[in-house]
């Protein structure tokens, strides 16, 4: 199994050190600048440390250089820290990120106690002498994903042209939905009929998508669709911020079992989302958690709503570092008999609301 089962990150960001066990759907709450977002990126991180060197390094170079994704900087923190537990597997596999030179991070990577080759740099799979230490990371860790399908400016990767054979999955960015779309209309009529379905739902005016190659280029292809009461020319251009992101939600959670990530990371998915289409947002991912892992990351009492929980992780600054719990489901029974999730959560019940840092002080 892909899945996670349990992981401990320590020294990354503002998670100085945190152990949890994950669940199937894991509903991450707490106020801004708690962490919620850190854990997603960490855990990219990791994959990108096991799979790609190359895009590791630039994606430390990005996020400003190691000294950035250190905890308080590497005077305070020489390396991050990782360990997983795989959802039905025994062994352990550990990571370090160390502090080097240029301002750079240098992974280690161990299972059970092993030392794992770190000199791949392309394709883990296509590289001579891989290890089955390394394979057996990689066909685990491989297909984590971190989707972010908030950039809906005319610039936005949604609304460009994308390559018609770029379809095995949808990109982090949704630059691709166009493509993955039409394979689905293509070979996966069902799910291709659900997604249609469930848009229409949000948006009455949709009737269907328009997927066909660029008559000026048969290998390219652009997200287009059909107005139920026009027949004029309409691209992603035409649509709300909201209506896209939800396009590309429903695509991404509604995706055939054997094509979807089998753990699938969210930030804020909600955004821009009209009430009920957050309604279906929660009825989607309830739905893809049954055979994918979720891990989202919000700030809507509304989605909340549609939880249990079990389902929820808060997340807090203690101590200037992050802390992940979950509520206490019995405390909560009485209250959650007049009154929703997210309401307690508004009332301060669940935690994860801004206020000020708390101190604990060690006895």
């Amino acid at each position: 199994m892909s899945q996670i089962r349990d992981i401990t990150i320590e020294g990354f960001r503002s998670i100085k050190s945190v152990d949890l066990e994950l669940r199937p759907l894991n509903i991450m709450i707490g106020a801004n600048g708690s962490g919620k977002s850190n854990l997603l990126i960490a855990i990219k991180m990791l994959r990108l440390a096991v799979m790609n060197r190359r895009f590791f390094f630039d994606f430390v170079e990005k996020s400003g250089g190691a000294n950035r994704l250190l905890h308080f900087g590497s005077k305070s923190t020489p390396a991050i820290k990782f360990k997983v537990k795989f959802l039905g597997d025994t062994a352990e596999f550990f990571a370090e990120l160390r502090y080097g030179s240029d301002d750079k991070l240098f992974p280690r990577l161990t299972m059970d106690e092993r030392d794992v080759p770190s000199s791949y740099m392309e394709s883990l799979y296509e590289a001579p002498g891989v290890s089955p230490a390394l394979q057996f990371i990689g066909t685990r860790v491989g297909r984590w994903r971190h989707f972010h399908f908030n950039d809906t400016s005319e610039k936005s990767p949604m609304k460009q042209v994308s390559e018609i054979f770029n379809n095995r999955e949808i990109d982090a960015n949704g630059s691709n939905l166009a493509s993955v779309l039409y394979l689905l209309r293509e070979k996966y009529k069902t799910e291709y009929a659900s997604i249609r379905h469930t848009v229409q739902q949000v948006a009455p005016f949709f009737e269907d998508f328009e997927l066909k190659p660029s008559a000026l280029n048969e290998e390219m292809i652009r997200l287009e669709w059909k107005h139920r009461e026009s027949e004029g020319y309409f691209n992603a251009s035409s649509l709300s911020d909201g209506t896209l992101r939800f396009m590309a939600l429903a695509t991404l959670l509604l995706h055939p079992v054997s094509l979807r990530p089998p753990v699938i990371l969210l930030d804020e998915p909600e955004l821009g989302l009209h009430p009920y289409a957050i309604h279906l947002l929660a009825a989607m991912l309830k739905q893809a958690s049954a055979d994918s892992q979720i891990i989202v990351a919000t700030q809507s009492p509304i989605l909340l709503d549609h939880f249990e929980p079990e389902d929820v992780l808060v997340a807090e600054r203690v101590n200037g570092a992050t802390e992940f719990n979950r509520p206490d489901a019995e405390r909560l029974k009485v209250w959650l008999e007049d009154y929703s999730l997210g309401q307690l959560w508004e009332k301060n019940e669940l935690g994860g609301r801004p206020g000020p840092e708390t101190v604990r002080r060690s006895s």
